[in-house]
């Protein structure tokens, strides 16, 4: 399950309600999930490093994040390079979402948004729902990131650090 998606949106806030999809400014560029391979091996390694959240866990390697393991993994990229490579990981009737974002040295904040709305969170709600799990859980103590998250509908879980969201929920698909 590989998508692409031709038109891509500049997202704009919508005060405390996140972002308006009524506002978004259309523009080509192509945006698609390809599989990770060894050759994104080094991009993979060279990110992690310099990623404080991520470059002294033990788990989170770049052969890791190769597809064929877990449930699904994937790059999302587009016509300028990788913006992030995923992991989901079955985990009783959830998806454990496991994200390597690129420094925002190399990829604007504009770019990842723009391909996590339109093909990232899209083909995992799509991928979770079809093989009959409930919804998607990920960790992170990043706050940036957990209030994007919060505003794709993704709500504060069990866990200490856990933050999920139910397929019954989900507006991306």
């Amino acid at each position: 399950m590989f998508l692409q998606h031709g038109k891509h949106c500049n997202c704009k806030r919508n005060g405390n309600r996140g972002w308006d999809p009524n506002s978004y400014d259309l523009y080509d560029v192509y945006t698609f999930m390809r599989p990770t391979t060894k050759q994104d091996v080094p991009k993979i390694e060279e990110w992690i490093a310099v990623d404080p959240f991520h470059k002294d866990e033990i788990k989170h390697s770049a052969e890791w994040l190769l597809t064929g393991n877990g449930a699904l993994a994937f790059c999302v990229t587009d016509a300028q390079g990788p913006l992030c490579y995923v992991r989901l990981d079955a985990e009783d009737n959830m998806l454990r979402l496991a994200t390597q974002f690129a420094p925002e040295n190399q990829v604007s904040k504009k770019r990842l948004v723009t391909g996590l709305l339109s093909v990232g969170i899209p083909a995992i709600i799509e991928f979770g729902k079809n093989k009959g799990y409930k919804g998607i859980v990920f960790e992170s103590t990043s706050e940036p990131l957990i209030a994007f998250m919060q505003q794709q509908g993704f709500f504060k879980a069990a866990g200490e650090n856990d933050y999920a969201l139910t397929f019954e929920e989900a507006t991306h698909v």
